[in-house]
């Protein structure tokens, strides 16, 4: 593994690069198709700095939303895993009503937008950031 630069580093210049140099020698289809691959690379980068915290938020602000204490789990695959037990809880309980009223439905709201908003900072910064500031809201 290198110090520098980073699988980061190299993923966005990759980027970069495509979006400086290629796209604007092609056209059409081929153009659309280039800037999706910038596009995929830009998320991938996102993704390896985002990912872990995200889904450690996520699995904590789940379990302790469902009265669990918080697991101690070190994988990725772990955390993944985690989540998405616990986000099938959650929503065996919205189904049976429980967020319909009441504070546990603010809880909830709260927990499902965070895990949304961390989602967006990864997939598409630039919605969640027009949302933000449609809202009124700065960027945390």
């Amino acid at each position: 593994m290198q110090d520098r630069p980073t699988a980061v580093e190299l993923l966005e210049a990759a980027a970069e690069f495509v979006d400086r140099e290629i796209v604007p020698a092609i056209q059409g289809a081929r153009q659309f198709q280039v800037r999706v691959v910038a596009n995929v690379m830009r998320i991938a980068a996102r993704e390896m700095q985002l990912e872990d915290p995200a889904v450690r938020a996520e699995v904590k602000a789940l379990a302790e939303l469902l009265g669990h204490e918080k697991p101690h789990l070190h994988s990725l695959d772990d955390l993944h895993a985690a989540a998405m037990k616990l986000n099938g809880e959650l929503s065996e309980r919205i189904r049976a009503g429980e967020a319909d009223a009441g504070d546990f439905r603010g809880r909830t709201l709260r927990v499902v937008r965070q895990a949304v908003e961390d989602k967006l900072r990864i997939a598409n910064p630039r919605y969640l950031e027009a949302d933000l500031a449609a809202r009124g809201k700065s960027h945390h």
